[in-house]
């Protein structure tokens, strides 16, 4: 199984439910690296094939998968 690294936005009126919607997306299969909490986002990555039960976790306003970052020289 492949799995995916991610970004969570949650939505604002559940900015004072943060790590409630974090456990919750824990609970769906998503290892959780990083919490900035101050912007109500918050990554890590999960199987691709959970991306649909994540996106509905409540509280969840986007999903955005990480693409690779190129330099310019």
């Amino acid at each position: 199984m492949t799995r995916i690294t991610l970004t969570v936005l949650v939505k604002e009126t559940y900015r004072n439910r943060f790590s409630v919607v974090v456990e919750d997306c824990r609970r769906q299969g998503m290892a959780v690296e990083r919490e900035m909490t101050a912007l109500g986002l918050f990554s890590g990555n999960i199987e691709a094939e959970k991306v649909t039960e994540l996106r509905a976790v409540e509280g969840v306003a986007a999903v955005e998968a990480d693409r690779p970052m190129q330099g310019y020289c």
